[in-house]
């Protein structure tokens, strides 16, 4: 069995190929989409609507 710390005849490994993958982009917390506030329709500044 060769000695482990005695260098070798076979070339070193290639680095790996790979990429990482971007990182997912989040939204805001304060801009979360199902969370954007709705208008009341029933309080606005418009008088009462005459029928």
């Amino acid at each position: 069995m060769p000695n482990p710390r005695d260098p070798s005849e076979q070339p070193p490994m290639p680095s790996p190929v790979w990429a990482p993958e971007p990182p997912i982009k989040e939204p805001e917390p304060d801009h979360l989409p199902d969370e954007t506030p709705l208008p009341n329709p029933d309080e606005n500044n418009d008088p009462p609507a005459q029928f």
